[in-house]
């Protein structure tokens, strides 16, 4: 039989399979085994496990092969036919494994082992089931009574479509089970399986499964049970010796320095630049670089900002045509983040390489939607140049949301979602048919509405819906979520109407990350190689933020200053050790196996994650788990920032 148990807690739904129930499997007669035990609790990560009220797991300071071992022990006497059971157990991303053969070995002690017995297992999951099982104890190979240190194997298929890999050592009923010196390596077809496969499928939610198996390591570690040495000396020469320092972060300063840049972009349609902090100068400044660089060199077009898509328009007619004032429409798009001289700079730039060219060669873009009054308000006007009728259904579409806009017209997100839900599914609903109306009769609005008015038109009901699908729960992984989503879309939508052109994407290093549900895991999804990002962080210096109060409110905005590294197992603190002011690393690298890529190869590691809001004293908060290459292609590292030029709001 199979049975699971699920641990809510501390895998997030991932289901861990036991072996449970039975008779009592006769123990033997052989004598015991000499124990000089030191038992210490706990294995240490990326080992877990879970244990019934009569087991514990953890490392045998005393018995062991070579240096220490792990264990399972029962801590009290179990009645005759229980399936109490407690197991050791490391979970890894599958990405690695797909489409291969898989042996899982150890060395396993047993003493006094009673009831069902103790033996090695592992797990193969998919999306929708598990596709691959053993269990020693379950498959007719437990190990009772006493036995001395001795090689036991689990072989299994790793399905083309598994997400995830899970194995360790059960001990289920009374007595001490050891492992030591496991190993998990590739196979050929030649080696037999062990188990069972194409097992039924089953409730479990595919999608956060997914999620979490893509965010743990993709190779095993601690396998010996010795524990994670982490030789920082060692991962920073090697950062020395593979990451290119470059001269400055100011503009107009050439390419020769940026070389290794263009080998991470490559000939990417996408390149997103990310950032550890809303607030920091020389962020800014690097990124305008960035992108003059990519326009020389690579032919880049198309600069996309995470602001507001309406608003940006009139930032793209001045670097177009040169309408308007520069340094007022950038205070139009709200966000103070983006309203600082290096900005401004970088619109001013693109004005003039537009004269310089003779034509509108470069393009400014927006891609976010939180603030999507200006594109619902204009959707009644554009409507009234055409159809009376759809511009009335516009109109009542628009009124809906009259109570969720503050004194100054704008939408509240708050405001919304305090709205009854019946009145908010009403919103959605009139959106929903306004959007299948305008997609009905936009032919016949040829001699009203050009084509890039039509198509604008259309992507303004796309915003108000993205806002309100955002808006219409106050449940902020689902607005993040959401967010995200939205801006990828609105990226691809600029794409698709300039087939040839290459989009340069300016956010924050979560948004243009590869982690699920981010902007730049849809971008990577529907682009593969064609999407390529690279994270900012840095190690000590000043930044604008927000201020989070002890209470959870909002405080002022003002600069914050950052003097730590956090652990010292971050990334800053790898890179703070190179001793180089500035580098430009390409995360690929990490995967070459040299020495010094162990600590940073494809297993989690802490990178700097602020944003518009900080708080100082929760300074060990401001960090992301990032796996690399993964997550990332490339770092850009600064040992020092200082804060954002603001500019005042008109």
């Amino acid at each position: 039989m199979r049975c699971r148990m699920i641990d809510l807690a501390a895998t997030l739904a991932v289901v861990v399979l036991g072996a449970c129930g039975g008779d009592p499997t006769d123990t033997g007669t052989s004598p015991p085994l000499v124990e000089t035990p030191q038992f210490v609790r706990g294995v240490g990560a990326p080992w877990g496990g879970t244990v019934s009220n009569v087991h514990e797991t953890g490392v045998d300071l005393g018995i062991k092969r070579t240096g220490r071992a792990a264990y399972v022990r029962s801590t009290t006497a179990i009645p005759a036919g229980s399936s109490a059971f407690g197991f050791i157990a490391q979970e890894i991303s599958a990405v690695e494994y797909r489409g291969k053969r898989l042996r899982l070995s150890g060395f396993v002690r047993a003493d006094s082992a009673a009831g069902r017995g103790a033996g090695l297992w592992m797990r193969v999951d998919s999306p929708q089931r598990t596709t691959a099982f053993d269990n020693m104890i379950e498959y007719g190979r437990a190990i009772v009574g006493n036995a001395d240190w001795s090689t036991y194997s689990i072989v299994l298929d790793v399905a083309n479509d598994a997400v995830g890999i899970t194995f360790g050592l059960l001990l289920s009923g009374t007595g001490v089970a050891r492992v030591d010196d496991m190993s998990l390596e590739v196979v050929d077809a030649t080696v037999p399986t062990t188990g069972s496969t194409n097992l039924p499928a089953d409730t479990r939610d595919s999608v956060t499964l997914s999620d979490y198996y893509a965010r743990l390591a993709h190779v095993p570690e601690n396998l010996d049970f010795e524990g994670i040495v982490i030789v920082s000396e060692l991962t920073s020469q090697w950062l020395r010796s593979v990451a290119r320092p470059f001269d400055t972060d100011q503009p107009g300063s050439g390419t020769e320095d940026l070389a290794e840049l263009g080998r991470i972009i490559g000939n990417a349609r996408i390149a997103a630049f990310g950032e550890a902090t809303h607030g920091s100068r020389e962020f800014f400044r690097m990124k305008h670089r960035a992108f003059e660089y990519l326009v020389e060199t690579r032919g880049y077009t198309h600069f996309l900002i995470e602001a507001t898509m309406p608003e940006a328009r009139a930032i793209d007619r001045y670097v177009a045509t040169g309408e308007g004032d520069p340094a007022r429409l950038l205070a139009g798009l709200y966000f103070w983040t983006w309203n600082t001289q290096e900005v401004l700079d970088l619109i001013l730039w693109m004005r003039s390489y537009n004269v310089r060219a003779g034509e509108p060669r470069l393009r400014f873009f927006g891609v976010d939607m939180q603030f999507p009054h200006q594109a619902l308000d204009s959707v009644s006007a554009m409507l009234g140049r055409a159809d009376v009728r759809v511009a009335a259904q516009a109109d009542e579409a628009v009124r809906c949301f009259d109570d969720a806009r503050d004194p100054s017209r704008q939408l509240s997100g708050t405001r919304y979602a305090a709205l009854p839900q019946s009145a908010r599914s009403r919103c959605a609903l009139l959106l929903s048919q306004l959007a299948d109306s305008v997609a009905a009769h936009l032919d016949e609005w040829d001699g009203a509405l050009s084509a890039d008015d039509g198509a604008w038109l259309q992507q303004y009901i796309t915003l108000s819906r993205q806002w309100e699908q955002m808006a219409h729960t106050a449940d902020v992984s689902v607005v993040a979520r959401v967010r995200d989503r939205a801006m990828a879309d609105n990226a691809l939508w600029i794409a698709a109407r300039e087939p040839a052109a290459r989009l340069f994407v300016w956010a924050h290093n979560a948004h243009v990350s590869r982690r699920p549900s981010t902007m730049g895991a849809h971008l990577a999804r529907e682009l593969g190689d064609a999407y390529r990002n690279v994270a900012f962080t840095f190690g000590n210096g000043r930044f604008n933020a927000i201020t989070m109060l002890s209470s959870g409110a909002y405080g002022p905005l003002q600069v914050h200053t950052v003097s730590g590294l956090g652990s010292v197992f971050t990334m800053e603190s790898f890179l703070f050790a190179t001793a180089q002011p500035r580098l430009i690393f390409d995360t690929h690298k990490v995967t070459s196996r040299e020495a010094g890529t162990f600590a940073i190869d494809r297993r989690p590691v802490l990178l700097r994650s602020i944003g518009a809001v900080y708080s100082s004293t929760n300074a060990a908060g401001y960090f992301e788990r990032s796996l690399l290459p993964l997550d990332y292609d490339g770092i850009i590292w600064f040992v020092f920032v200082g804060e954002s030029r603001l500019l005042p709001f008109y």
